[in-house]
């Protein structure tokens, strides 16, 4: 006997009627997901330093309390 997993998580039978409630079954190799994790924080952290130059370099008394002897 088979059974076929539905959109909602629950195991239907042939006969149509409902086993119980399984959970989603997680990917068992993360290493593509934990690789896509990583590049999504180092392009946070390009981001956050590019923002930080930026305000080096347009606003430097928001950085260096020294800026204007300089």
């Amino acid at each position: 006997m088979s059974a076929q997993l539905t959109h909602e998580g629950s195991r239907v039978t042939h006969d149509g009627s409902r086993a119980a409630t399984t959970r989603p079954a997680v990917p068992v190799g993360a290493g593509p997901l934990r690789g896509a994790w990583h590049q999504v924080r180092r392009t946070v952290a390009e981001m956050n330093y590019a923002a930080r130059r930026v305000v080096e370099l347009q606003a430097p008394w928001a950085v260096d309390g020294q800026w204007h002897s300089r």
